[in-house]
């Protein structure tokens, strides 16, 4: 039978001895700058507590793109918003060409230039949308059916919502109110409207206000008539 016995003694783990090799090893990589974390709390190094201070401010060359954005959200009738998956550029550009013949123009913008252009305005509600795969169809006109055929041949790209005439709309809205012709729908209120007073609706509307224009004229043409009345009756 045989047994292990260190020799000397045991190791001490609280106070290990230090050999003059490693000795001299640790005083050469002591650091002998100041610790800039040094009066730091864990709160300050925090990586997204710095983050959430500076995620709001923006250079002057994003605020330049911003400004362009904004451009786009004011002058644009209709605005999608676009869910976009792992996409590569080649299956993006098939996408882009369609959309850029039907007079519409993706775009892609990172989330704190998007909530720094729609600041202070009415699209404001599409704050929940805005995120880093969100891409944005810009259009002069309302063309949602085109846009539905053009995104529906790529299976990576999906409609979450978006804004027309300036109403931010959720997705069945944004489709639906898209996708109505609005003369056929105001031709067809009108005609429900005139069926339902007997054909007469615009007589009905307007019967105060041509009542009151004509005894105001009653009462003008009253006057004048006896003003020249009592002119002729003066003697000369």
């Amino acid at each position: 039978m045989y047994q292990q016995k260190r020799y000397r003694g045991k190791i001490n783990l609280k106070k290990p001895k230090v050999f003059y090799n490693r000795k001299v090893l640790n005083t050469l990589l002591t650091p002998f700058f100041e610790d800039p974390n040094k009066d730091k709390t864990l709160a300050d190094l925090c990586f997204k507590h710095v983050f959430v201070e500076k995620k709001d401010e923006l250079n002057p060359y994003e605020k330049i793109i911003s400004k362009d954005v904004r451009n786009w959200f004011v002058n644009s009738k209709m605005v999608a918003c676009l869910h976009v998956n792992s996409i590569c550029a080649n299956d993006l550009f098939d996408v882009r060409v369609p959309l850029k013949m039907a007079n519409m123009y993706y775009k892609w913008y990172s989330p704190k230039i998007i909530r720094a252009a729609i600041k202070d305005s009415s699209y404001e509600s599409l704050d929940p949308l805005i995120h880093t795969h969100t891409g944005y169809v810009f259009s002069p006109d309302i063309n949602v059916i085109t846009l539905q055929k053009i995104i529906k041949k790529s299976y990576k790209l999906y409609v979450l919502g978006g804004v027309i005439d300036g109403y931010v709309l959720k997705y069945d809205d944004f489709l639906k109110y898209g996708s109505m012709d609005i003369l056929a729908t105001q031709f067809g209120l009108v005609q429900i409207l005139q069926n339902a007073s007997g054909v007469n609706i615009n007589r009905q509307l307007t019967h105060h206000q041509t009542t009151l224009v004509n005894r105001l004229k009653q009462i003008g043409t009253d006057e004048t008539t006896s003003k020249k009345d009592e002119e002729q009756s003066v003697p000369v």
